[in-house]
């Protein structure tokens, strides 16, 4: 009896035991299965974000090398990183990259391509304004800026005019409303504590005018043969559609400008207003002298800017509030109106031709400014490259969208 319950009991210990045995068992079975579920998800994941992630890279490096087409011309030329074509052709290219480079993998499905370029359409004329100084800031780090070279010989080539109804109206500028350039003139006399603005190396303002009188022909300064007018600078001004008039225009703008700054000198000169008050009296004795004395000072301050946009025209420099050796023309030959041509004043100082169409540059309005340099290139690309040529066809970026797997990747590329 008790050899019995010694045995029973020994049975129980080792049922116990296989029990135990059993539940390890399964229980390391379950957390094997639980690992390899989990090691298999890892993989599909990794697996997807490498998929994933090749395709983000791929389709940047397709937007880049979309952009990569850019026209090389323009470039050359202008310092401009612009791409030509509609959203269906950059769509085409895009889709050209990236199937040439997904063709050979696995488990990839390309449900969509779109190429957009309206967000860095060139005629968002910003998108061409950091362009140019970007451009200028590059040249200016590297040396490559340069004082422009003069023409004393007075204007370049020949006079040209823009007759062409097609080009005219698509110019970018040709709906754009402008304030009078001799309006603009007129009001740096009140503004004579900002000109040395124009001349602040490394603002905004000095690059862009900078790029203006470095790539564009003037009176004063030859940039190329090749460019439809001898008188860009002075079309970027004037706005008018030959040269001639865009000359004349600068001209009466230089005028208008030196005008009230001579005559505010004849009201500060006790010398000049004693002459002018003593030819005043001879002229109109009695009440009638001070109106004379005025109409007197009004016309030797008119003389002298005309002689004043004569010495630039011929290299000389004028300065821009002048004193009595920078003076030119005697009260009595600006009564005469009798000059003998072009008269240099005893000491030579002050701004150039260039500097003073960098004057009017600065007080020009930007819009308007940049507005005009896109038309320049267009018609001198249209002159000398491609006929058809139209600025507006061209942006500066696009944005990339690729889905893909049903995931869709989009880029932002611009220059």
């Amino acid at each position: 009896m008790g050899r019995l319950m010694s045995d029973t009991a020994a049975w129980s210990r080792v049922s116990k035991m296989n029990n135990k045995k059993g539940s390890s068992a399964v229980f390391l079975t379950v957390i094997l299965a639980t690992l390899m579920a989990l090691t298999l998800a890892l993989i599909y994941g990794v697996k997807a974000q490498a998929v994933r992630s090749s395709m983000d890279a791929i389709i940047s490096l397709a937007g880049d090398s979309v952009l990569s087409e850019y026209d090389r011309k323009l470039q050359e030329e202008y310092g401009l990183f612009l791409l030509k074509g509609d959203d269906e052709e950059l769509t085409k290219k895009l889709h050209r990259y990236v199937s040439y480079s997904v063709d050979d993998m696995e488990n990839v499905e390309i449900q969509s391509v779109k190429v957009s370029s309206s967000r860095y359409s060139v005629t968002g004329i910003s998108m061409i304004r950091d362009q140019i100084i970007e451009h200028m800031r590059i040249l200016k780090a590297e040396g490559l800026l340069r004082d422009n070279e003069r023409n004393p010989e007075g204007t370049i080539g020949t006079n040209r005019s823009l007759n062409h109804g097609p080009t005219i109206v698509s110019l970018p500028s040709a709906n754009l409303p402008s304030k009078g350039l001799t309006a603009v003139a007129e009001s740096i006399a009140d503004k004579l504590s900002e000109v040395d603005k124009a001349f602040e190396a490394g603002t905004e303002a000095y690059f862009i005018n900078s790029y203006i009188t470095e790539h564009f022909n003037s009176r004063g300064y030859m940039k190329s043969e090749d460019h439809f007018f001898c008188n860009e600078v002075e079309y970027i001004l004037g706005g008018e559609l030959s040269d001639r008039k865009n000359e004349k225009r600068v001209e009466m703008a230089l005028k208008a400008m030196r005008f009230p700054i001579n005559l505010a000198y004849l009201y500060s000169d006790a010398e000049k207003q004693a002459a002018l008050a003593s030819a005043a009296q001879l002229m109109t004795p009695g009440a009638a002298a001070a109106a004379t004395q005025a109409a007197l000072a009004s016309t030797w301050a008119y003389a002298e800017a005309d002689n004043d946009v004569e010495l630039l025209w011929e290299g000389h420099s004028v300065p821009m509030v002048k004193d009595d050796s920078s003076w030119a023309i005697d009260l009595d030959s600006a009564i005469e109106g009798v000059f003998g041509g072009v008269i240099v004043p005893q000491e030579e100082k002050g701004y150039d031709y260039n500097e003073y169409l960098k004057i009017l540059l600065f007080f020009q309005d930007e819009n308007i400014k940049l507005a005009r340099i896109l038309d320049l290139i267009q018609i001198n690309m249209r002159a000398n490259y491609d006929g058809g040529f139209l600025i507006s066809e061209y942006s500066s970026g696009v944005t990339v969208e690729v889905k893909a797997n049903g995931r869709t990747y989009r880029h932002e590329k611009k220059y």
